[in-house]
């Protein structure tokens, strides 16, 4: 029995504590060597991945985007670099490709798109869409075929799911189905199969998609993949069937229904000849703070995951009754990240720094960590007052995803490009009305936001002109868009929280199933880290502006001043310090525009739009504290807890003046106060240096330039109040003395 199968099985095995590198746990490649192979999806940490995982899979470098951006333009350099970093550090990797054909992050001119306009039908060319799948899927698939084990030929193709009609579900109004129908999926796998059994390479195709712990989703996708392949049997070398892989991507939270996941597994497993991979598996924690409970739930609901991943696996280590059809798993990351795609979220079994969390010896150890470990139920709180026609989601909530959908019409005669499944819409705009838009948002790791066109109620059914239009408009957080998509992605701050504002008009120029639906707000670059605060939605005109929407219920309170901005820190330099902080946590409801900083003793100050300034003008040789004031629209903050003290220096070769760098420290050593300060020569010549403590006990060197000096006492008593120790410098230089003192400021000490 191999030593995967060791780590899997042996339950009575004590789990070993989480907290430390990856070095001090078994790879996650080997334990699971002999069920599935284990692989990334994107990129990571290069230590950590090269450990762990045994395949990599490119996050964007093979989108149609990144291959083929420019008709009949093909650039590989991307993903053949990718390869050969990871090859590089591991040549034992195996590799996967992702993907040939998607609506997404693929280039309107491969489907033969020009916008239409207000009243009038798209246009989509079958034969020049036809024509351009053909030529990409033939150029790309044939240009790194030979290498991969599987690819994704066709991503996420399926919308609302019916599963009573699979074609009818493929509807996206959106890219290779507008132009091709239902058999756009078809065609891409028959000329992707007829890629690689023409050069006689086994690499699986696979279809991938998000969502499948969904019953109804999974059993279109089933549908979709039985018809599919009974139609074209007998057409490839072998009996292999035109699909040959489900791809189940697994981004998921706690809210995700485990017993889903095994019972649409065992659907795909009825199919008989296809395989299932777990493709960018996560699972998302609410932003914002890594909670104990949220931690211990992430390793339940890991856990219990890779239980049935295991029991499911088609590798020989699995010994159970279950159908064998798993045959990969692939994490999409190494560390939690905090900004980009799943940035603030905690989705990764390693922390920032690269620590295991619980989630870690979830994965490794999945039946220990079940015996020793029960969820934790942290339900509470009311749900915001419900707005008719305003959805808004938010992972903090449980939610999949964060972001909000303003439902605009329901009445395809007068307003045609949106639709609401509930019957309820927040307003139905007039023809050449200007509305206002504002939403109040707070980062909790997304720092960029997307104000976007919706055709309908769902995560990602978006217009076709707006996704071609995604990035066309960039806006910092004090500018009003006037345009939409509007993206919102300068002048924030992790953990603030700020007003976008978003003026339309609906003057009839908007394409056709392209920026004019409902409005939907999302994190911009797929972020999903943030939190919705407040909605309104107003109506601009000259004899006075209307209030139309408000979420949640009602108008907003009035803004209040910041709370105090925290954790402020200084470093002393040449006259001078340069002093950071973190912003308040509360804002007050309204952005914080400036923060001003105050220097003790002077009242030197600096003043900036940032969370970090130099002060300058400051009195070299003395201790110097700092406070931070935060400013919003309804005024200025407390001021913070003053910074540790710190000493500016004389600059160097200052006439008559000594250029030393100092520093001092009090802390509690066996029960007393010890002090201690640090010394560093920063002039060209030799500088005598005296060190004298307030209870006059001195110490002195000599120090060459460039060279440091440290010293420690232990002081009289038990408490110690904050203050310094004065360190003189002496030196001689063009037959010149000068003779200059500092104060090594501390904190105080109280050792009990």
């Amino acid at each position: 029995m191999g030593a995967g199968q060791q780590a899997v099985a042996a339950a009575e095995a004590e789990l070993p504590p989480s907290g430390q590198t990856f070095e001090h746990y078994p790879a996650m490649k080997d334990v699971y060597e002999d069920h599935f192979s284990f692989g990334i999806f994107g990129r990571g940490e290069m230590d950590g991945l090269v450990h762990n995982y045994a395949s990599y899979t490119p996050g964007n470098e093979m989108k149609p985007e990144s291959t083929q951006r420019d008709k009949g333009v093909f650039t590989f350099d991307a993903a053949e670099a990718a390869f050969a970093e990871h090859a590089a550090r591991n040549p034992d990797l195996t590799f996967y490709g992702h993907t040939l054909a998607w609506h997404s992050q693929t280039p309107t001119w491969m489907w033969d798109a020009p916008p239409a306009r207000f009243g009038q039908p798209g246009t989509f060319d079958r034969a020049v869409a036809l024509e351009n799948l053909n030529t990409h899927i033939e150029t790309v698939l044939g240009h790194f075929g030979d290498r991969l084990v599987a690819i994704d030929v066709v991503n996420e193709a399926v919308g609302t799911a019916d599963p009573a009609d699979w074609r009818a579900s493929l509807a996206k109004g959106e890219g290779w189905y507008q132009a091709l129908g239902h058999e756009w999926v078809e065609l891409a796998f028959l000329k992707a199969a007829e890629v690689v059994d023409a050069h006689g390479w086994d690499v699986k195709l696979t279809y991938n998609d998000f969502g499948l712990d969904s019953p109804a989703k999974a059993r279109v996708v089933h549908e979709m993949v039985k018809d599919i392949n009974e139609r074209y049997a007998g057409t490839r070398p072998g009996g292999k069937p035109l699909i040959e892989v489900i791809g189940m991507q697994g981004h998921y939270n706690l809210a995700t229904d485990v017993a889903a996941v095994e019972q649409n597994i065992k659907l795909f497993a009825t199919l008989g000849n296809v395989e299932v991979h777990v493709t960018e598996m996560d699972i998302a924690l609410p932003p914002g703070e890594l909670t104990p409970e949220n931690e211990n739930n992430q390793g339940v609901k890991y856990a219990e995951l890779f239980r049935v991943y295991r029991d499911h696996a088609a590798g020989p280590a699995n010994t159970t009754g279950n159908p064998k059809v798993v045959t990969a798993v692939k994490l999409a990351g190494v560390r939690d990240v905090r900004t980009g795609w799943k940035g603030g979220e905690f989705a990764m079994p390693y922390d920032y720094d690269g620590r295991a969390k619980l989630a870690l010896l979830g994965i490794l150890y999945p039946d220990e960590f079940l015996a020793t470990h029960e969820w934790i139920d942290t339900s509470g709180g009311e749900e915001p007052a419900p707005v008719p026609g305003v959805h808004v989601f938010d992972t903090s909530a449980g939610d999949p995803w964060s972001g909000a959908n303003i439902v605009l019409g329901d009445d395809a005669t007068a307003w045609p490009w949106s639709t609401t499944d509930d019957g309820e819409v927040a307003f139905r705009p007039e023809p050449g009305g200007t509305y206002r838009f504002t939403v109040n948002y707070t980062a909790k790791g997304t720092t960029a936001i997307r104000v976007r066109w919706l055709k309908d109620n769902t995560n990602g059914g978006y217009t076709t002109a707006d996704g071609a239009l995604v990035n066309a408009h960039p806006y910092s957080a004090n500018q009003v868009a006037t345009q939409l998509p509007a993206y919102f992605n300068s002048g924030m701050v992790n953990m603030g929280s700020y007003d976008l504002v978003s003026e339309i008009t609906f003057d009839g120029s908007q394409p056709a199933d392209g920026l004019v639906g409902n409005v939907g707000i999302r994190g911009g670059g797929g972020g999903n880290a943030f939190t919705i605060n407040r909605i309104t939605v107003e109506r601009i005109s000259p004899t006075g502006d209307e209030l139309l929407v408000t979420w949640p219920g009602a108008v907003a309170p009035p803004a209040t001043p910041p709370a105090a901005p925290t954790d402020v820190r200084a470093t002393a330099g040449a006259g001078s310090a340069t002093v950071s902080w973190t912003p308040p946590a509360d804002d007050g409801g309204s952005p914080v525009t400036t923060s001003t900083v105050t220097a003790s003793p002077g009242g030197a100050t600096c003043t900036t739009e940032g969370t970090s300034c130099e002060v300058t003008g400051l009195a070299a040789g003395r201790a110097h504290t700092f406070t931070v004031v935060a400013t919003n629209a309804a005024g200025d903050s407390a001021p913070s807890a003053p910074s540790a003290p710190v000493t500016p220096s004389a600059p160097a070769g200052t006439p008559r003046a000594v250029a030393l760098t100092v520093s001092g420290q009090a802390q509690c050593v066996d029960g007393r106060p010890r002090v201690t300060v640090r010394v560093r020569n920063t002039e060209r010549v030799p500088v005598v240096v005296v060190a004298t403590t307030p209870w006059w006990t001195a110490a002195g060197t000599v120090l060459p330039p460039g060279a440091s000096f440290e010293r420690s006492w232990t002081a009289p008593g038990k408490t110690l109040e904050a203050g310094h120790v004065s360190v003189t410098g002496v030196k001689v230089e063009a037959w010149r003395g000068a003779l200059t003192t500092y104060e090594a400021g501390h904190a105080g000490a109280a050792c009990g």
